[in-house]
């Protein structure tokens, strides 16, 4: 089975070298696929949902699991969940999304950002959501417009431009698309000066410009012209042209962009804002920019509960999680509490607690809606960190730590503060995550986020500076808790997202198309809630929802496999069946179109695709009817739902889910195809 067969490229755009090439029939792949060797997916960077439903009968995202020897009950309030969306994907495997309005990032001026005369480089990756209404600064180093200021902007007639000073000293040939991973780089060598779109010189000219200006920006210049999209693996060199200007095509890089001699800055590409060149910069956020999965490579690896560990999830509204810890306080002793938070909104709230009320009996770990992060026992607020500590839509890692009677908080391994001492008695074995009831100084408001990865220690684990852990924790000696967040029956191969098992929808090895397990909902109070994420927002750009299906009864008028309608707005979608057999891909544009002929007991796929402003269906590879709609599609924070319509009981599925697949900026099919023979690919 090593024979590869040759051919030319398998789709019009440029094939990633981790991908094989040739053109391969259904017959030649079909072996490969059946023993789940088949080749990576192509399009692998622009999915942003993959719900495969393999796993144990049974199974659902209720149950919450603590790995430490005391296993202790965990009872969940709310109704909290948990995924595989994590902060140990690695470096490079990420991006910063910039909503266009405020959002940007910068770094405090240095002398590496001012190029001279001498060679340069600066290279991304960028994912366009909306052309500029005239301008976008991508990348901008000046602190005025004036000589030396070094400016990639982006223009209303969508090409990219490098600037100084309001002058255009490289315009691209080429249009930069939109809803697409493209990766830019500007290089200048002696005296040449050349722009690339993905591996393509697109402009060229001599420059000896002499750019002196230090101040970098990026997703707005400082004029205030703001993108609107993602940027990935900013990498910026001062002194070294990593290409050479001179030729018309640079081979695009496979893989995440590296700390290489003379990296000034190595920044859009981790779990939280950080700058990962050998001479770190703080990153200052402005605005509300966020830390995003979506990213233009293939995953390091596939997700796996042992090596990328999970996360719960907690919508700010009624979710946290109890316990008691019986035998296991830390009295005098030494302590570690640590976790990863992912906070998406500035409500205050306790992330951590073991008091039994208002007193001194334990320690609650709280951040504020000025995103500071505070540690405090009954009135006795004792460590109290700056504004913004804790920013938003970021992984950041918090450690609170009492080393023989004194306390200190790291953030992100740093420490915060001069060592407090307090020896106070904590012997309560209360245990609240995500909330607490009593008033507190940021008082009784609910998380609303993630939490990933949470281990509480009778162990001083940290006692000075560290580097952030790359991989779960595991359950060291003294361990009294440890929650991975790892027990997820139905979980997001793509891991940009934690669902929630409303009712008893659970994974079902008895009827399974491809696998190990599907996802079964048995008609009844059942669904699957996926909350709003920018990467499901398909904006104006193509998509592709797929998946396979299969229908027990048709009891009901109407059955939903899924979608965002709740009224019917321009940016909503639904995937529905009629209990006649008909299907229809439901949008607000155009009118609605329908299949004859789908049965109960029997296995379909369907893809509702958009390829540039021609919605079509297909019902096992063929269409069965297309419309116009060039709406922006989920440009709202809308709810996905799974089984349902809208979080209640109108028209709920009845019967089995599976390999369902959301491609975000791809038109996966565009004629008639051969459906999956085998399950989709993890990669």
């Amino acid at each position: 089975m090593a024979m590869r067969y040759p051919g030319g490229l398998i789709a019009p755009t440029p094939v990633n070298a981790n991908y094989p090439s040739g053109v391969w029939t259904p017959s030649q792949s079909l072996p490969y696929q059946q023993q789940n060797v088949w080749t990576r997916d192509q399009y692998w960077p622009y999915t942003t949902l993959l719900l495969q439903g393999n796993g144990t009968n049974g199974a659902q995202n209720n149950t919450f699991l603590d790995s430490s020897s005391n296993t202790f009950s965990i009872t969940r309030n709310g109704n909290t969940t948990q995924g595989s969306f994590t902060p140990y994907e690695a470096n490079g495997y990420w991006s910063n999304y910039f909503d266009g309005s405020g959002d940007y990032l910068t770094a405090s001026a240095n002398s590496a950002f001012a190029f001279g005369t001498g060679d340069l480089t600066v290279e991304f990756w960028v994912y366009t959501l909306a052309t500029p209404g005239v301008v976008a600064g991508i990348y901008d180093v000046g602190t005025t417009n004036t000589s030396g200021r070094f400016v990639i902007d982006y223009y209303s007639d969508q090409k990219v431009k490098i600037e100084t000073a309001g002058s255009t000293l490289v315009s691209s040939s080429t249009n930069l698309p939109l809803n697409s991973w493209v990766h830019i780089a500007a290089v200048r060598s002696g005296t040449t000066m050349s722009l690339y779109q993905n591996g393509v010189r697109v402009g060229t000219a001599t420059n000896s410009t002499n750019f002196s200006q230090n101040s970098p920006w990026i997703g707005q210049s400082l004029d205030g012209y703001a993108f609107t999209g993602y940027i990935s693996n900013v990498r910026v060199v001062k002194g070294t042209a990593v290409y050479d200007p001179t030729q018309a095509s640079i081979t695009v890089p496979t893989a995440p962009l590296t700390n290489i001699t003379n990296t000034s800055l190595l920044t859009c590409q981790s779990n939280r804002f950080i700058d990962n060149s050998a001479s770190p910069l703080t990153i200052t956020v402005n605005g509300n920019p966020s830390v995003q999965a979506f990213q233009p490579f293939p995953g390091a690896t596939t997700w796996s509960a042992s090596v990328l560990g999970g996360s719960g999830y907690f919508d700010g509204n009624g979710d946290y999680l109890t316990g008691t810890l019986t035998g296991q306080t830390p009295g005098t002793g030494d302590l570690t509490v640590e976790f990863w938070v992912y906070r998406t909104a500035t409500q205050a709230c306790t992330v951590f607690n073991t008091r039994s009320g208002d007193t001194t009996d334990g320690i609650g770990i709280e951040i504020g809606s000025t995103n500071a992060l505070a540690v405090t026992f009954a009135g006795d607020t004792f460590i109290v960190t700056a504004n913004g500590s804790v920013p938003l839509n970021s992984w950041s890692h918090i450690a609170v730590v009492r080393s023989s009677g004194n306390f200190q908080a790291y953030i992100n391994g740093v420490a915060q503060v001069s060592p407090v001492t307090r020896t106070n008695n904590f012997t309560s074995t209360n245990l609240t995550i995500g909330y607490f009831s009593v008033n507190a100084p940021y008082g009784t408001t609910y998380l609303t986020g993630y939490l990933s990865c949470l281990r509480y220690t009778k162990t001083a684990v940290y006692t000075s500076n560290f580097t952030p852990p790359t991989s779960p924790p595991t359950n060291i000696a003294n361990t009294v808790l440890l929650l991975n967040f790892t027990n997820a029956g139905i979980f997001d191969s793509a891991m940009m997202n934690d669902l929630e098992t409303a009712g008893n929808a659970q994974v079902s090895t008895s009827i399974v198309k491809y696998g190990t397990g599907s996802m079964y909902f048995d008609g009844s109070g059942d669904w699957l809630i996926i909350p709003y994420s920018q990467n499901i927002n398909f904006g104006t750009g193509n998509f592709t929802i797929e998946g396979w299906f299969y229908l027990s009864s048709f009891a009901n008028q109407y059955y939903v496999l899924g979608g965002t309608w709740t009224t019917g707005s321009s940016d909503e979608w639904l995937v529905q069946i009629e209990n006649n057999g008909t299907m229809r891909f439901l949008t607000s544009a155009g009118t609605s179109f329908y299949t004859a002929g789908i049965t109960t007991g029997t296995w379909y796929h369907f893809a509702a695709v958009r390829n540039g402003s021609t919605v079509t269906l297909y019902v096992n590879g063929s269409s069965v009817g297309s419309y116009t709609n060039s709406n922006s599609i989920g440009s709202t924070s809308k709810t996905l739902y799974i089984g349902v319509q809208n979080n209640g009981a109108a028209w709920p599925w009845n019967g089995y889910i599976d390999d369902l697949r959301i491609t975000k900026g791809v038109a996966r099919y565009i004629s008639t195809f051969t459906p999956p023979p085998a399950r989709m690919p993890q990669q």
